[in-house]
């Protein structure tokens, strides 16, 4: 104000572009402001500005809009710099540019490279704080506060619970009903479907997350390259891939089918009720599979280990060990793809390639289970006993009242259902029966696993 008054000039209209750097060639107010001036009506002669970086850091920017400005006869005018006249008045301004976005670049490089090096030491860089933390200042280095996550217990305890209800089968609809009904929030908002997603897709709650600060070429760097900062653990590593790989498996694809597979013997699915073949499958698998004697029959070697059948469980283990660390790099570099802007989360291609490395994770880690408690077991054998007090409790589980947590356990046994005009044919993997047996009542695991043999038993009657 006080140089438009010692210049006689009348200043028309501020603007302020508060926040944004001036190496954007997007500012609202900025646009604004060239737009008007530049305007049909000429209502300006002149553009003041406080400093020429304030204008623009940007060489190219600068110059193509100090010559729109021109041609509408408008000048732009630094109160702090004094560039002269003429000729020599757009060389100095275009040299000034030139530095300027040399030093906007450098400046950029130096925060880049400390914020990589203050998440290398295991502080948090800022952003937003997932729900179950808060921050604390955790070292102060001069004016510079280094931030940490730590738990807030009470979220913390709303984020396992999340987990274990997912984990045992319950939709998103019935969490959030429930969290909402019993009053709990999400930081004073209601719980929703898209905010419950960004929770059980959270990779902190394992204990860790991926700084992915931009490296001194301004890129994204690649998945070799994030650094992996600690955080206070809420759930396990392995809960989390259970829960990914069930959410994947109830994902919807771009088609559905009536029936989950037509027999070689039919021409098609025969048109059976719903209800009806729920009931048949129900009963079929009480009888026919969970019965004792079948129990037995089919499980008689897990717990059996001579010297060879350890070694070969013990190779086992360091395959399918080896074959997770593999699928879980894998699914951190389509991640990146996304990051990265190579592939987009709607791309059916990542849905499916995700899906399926997390289906496979969720499978190694059950026969990963199955393996560490064979072999910790040693040469104990399956007991009646612990064959009837499985066969119980998991039938317990397909009488439940919840109809959906009901057909929850139910696709832990089933993983096909043929309908032909000859009956349905019902197969399932024999690893959710192992583990069950190796490590108490499974759980949920959304895919069906290939670290084992199949059991196809039964063609029943009802069609």
């Amino acid at each position: 104000m006080e140089y438009a008054g010692r210049n006689d000039i009348q200043i028309v209209r501020e603007y302020v572009d508060s926040g944004l750097s001036g190496t954007l060639s997007r500012r609202p107010e900025f646009d604004r402001m060239i737009a008007e001036a530049t305007s049909a009506e000429r209502p300006v002669d002149v553009v003041l500005i406080y400093r020429q970086a304030r204008f623009a850091r940007n060489t190219r920017l600068f110059l193509n809009t100090i010559h729109t400005l021109s041609e509408c006869g408008v000048e732009m005018v630094s109160i702090t710099e004094n560039f002269g006249q003429g000729r020599n008045k757009l060389i100095s301004q275009t040299i000034t540019a030139l530095m300027d976005e040399q030093r906007a670049i450098d400046d950029s490089i130096y925060t880049r490279k400390s914020r990589r090096e203050n998440a290398r030491k295991g502080f948090f860089n800022g952003g937003p704080v997932p729900f179950g933390y808060r921050t604390f200042v955790a070292q102060t280095d001069g004016d510079k506060r280094r931030m940490k996550l730590e738990l807030v217990p009470e979220e913390a305890a709303i984020v396992r619970e999340i987990f274990d209800w997912a984990d045992i089968g319950r939709g998103g609809r019935w969490i959030v009903k429930t969290l909402n009904d019993r009053g709990s929030t999400l930081r004073g908002a209601k719980f929703s479907n898209g905010n419950l997603a960004g929770i059980l897709g959270r990779l902190a709650y394992t204990g860790r997350y991926f700084d992915k600060t931009k490296n001194d070429e301004g890129q994204v760097p690649d998945r070799e390259e994030w650094i992996e900062v600690p955080c206070p653990r809420i759930i396990s590593d392995d809960q989390f891939e259970r829960v990914s790989a069930l959410r994947s498996s109830r994902a919807p694809t771009s088609s559905s089918r009536t029936c989950a597979r037509v027999s070689s013997s039919g021409s098609g699915c025969p048109n059976v009720r719903r209800e009806v073949l729920d009931k048949a499958v129900f009963s079929a698998v009480q009888k026919r599979i969970l019965a004792p004697d079948r129990l037995r029959e089919l499980l008689k070697g897990v717990l059996e280990l001579s010297d060879a059948k350890r070694q070969k469980l013990e190779e086992e283990f360091s395959h399918a060990s080896a074959e997770r660390t593999r699928r879980r790099t894998a699914i951190d570099r389509l991640l990146g793809l996304i990051e990265d802007g190579v592939m987009k989360a709607s791309d059916p291609e990542f849905a499916h390639r995700l899906a399926e490395h997390r289906e496979t994770i969720a499978a190694i880690t059950g026969r990963i289970e199955v393996i560490e408690s064979q072999l910790a077991r040693g040469s104990r054998k399956i007991t009646p006993a612990v064959i009837e007090k499985f066969s119980q409790q998991v039938a317990e589980k397909l009488q439940d009242e919840d109809s959906s947590l009901r057909s929850a356990y139910l696709r832990m046994f089933v993983s096909e259902v043929s309908v032909s005009d000859q009956g349905v044919q019902i197969s399932g993997s024999k690893l959710v029966l192992e583990r069950g047996l190796a490590k108490g009542l499974p759980r949920l695991e959304g895919s069906v696993p290939i670290f084992d043999q199949k059991w196809c038993r039964l063609r029943d009657s009802n069609t």
